[in-house]
């Protein structure tokens, strides 16, 4: 599968209900975006064994998107991304989701995860003569939610 294909949108009505989202592609300006899932992990090591054992205690997701803010088809993610930048959210006023999904075989419905987040402005700026990159942090918050996602009408059916 080519990177393309798999596919993360950002709600930027920033609707915590899920009710009214508004998902829109990060993919313009981005040229390189991977998904972390930061995993806690707990070893223990016991006097009667040899070698310890590793168990995963959890997993906080998160995506780092640097975004070149060059002439944009989405005017309204760009307007969402500057927003972000100019007011610095904290607390509910920073509280978004995303949706990952991967686009194979026949659609438009594709099976996909929504993971509630957290938007962490971390810069803005860039070199002479260059293009402004913006850079913000979605962080994992709270429990993922599975479920299916229509890539033509960017709405996201949590799974029953």
């Amino acid at each position: 599968m080519k990177r393309s294909k798999l596919r993360h949108f950002v709600d930027i009505k920033m609707d915590t209900t899920y009710a009214a989202s508004d998902f829109h592609l990060l993919g313009e300006g981005i040229a390189s975006m991977t998904e972390e899932f930061n995993p806690e992990e707990e070893s223990n090591q016991w006097i009667n064994e040899e070698s310890g054992t590793t168990g995963i205690k959890s997993y906080t997701p998160s995506l780092e998107v640097e975004r070149q803010n060059v002439d944009q088809d989405d005017t309204d993610l760009t307007d969402w991304f500057n927003k972000m930048i100019d007011t610095l959210p904290t607390g509910k006023d920073a509280a978004t989701s995303y949706v990952r999904v991967r686009i194979t075989g026949d659609g438009p419905t594709y099976p996909a995860i929504l993971q509630p987040c957290t938007v962490t402005v971390g810069s803005t700026g860039g070199d002479a003569g260059a293009n402004v990159t913006d850079t913000i942090t979605l962080g994992g918050r709270g429990d993922k939610i599975e479920g299916t996602f229509n890539a033509t009408t960017k709405t996201f059916t949590p799974k029953e």
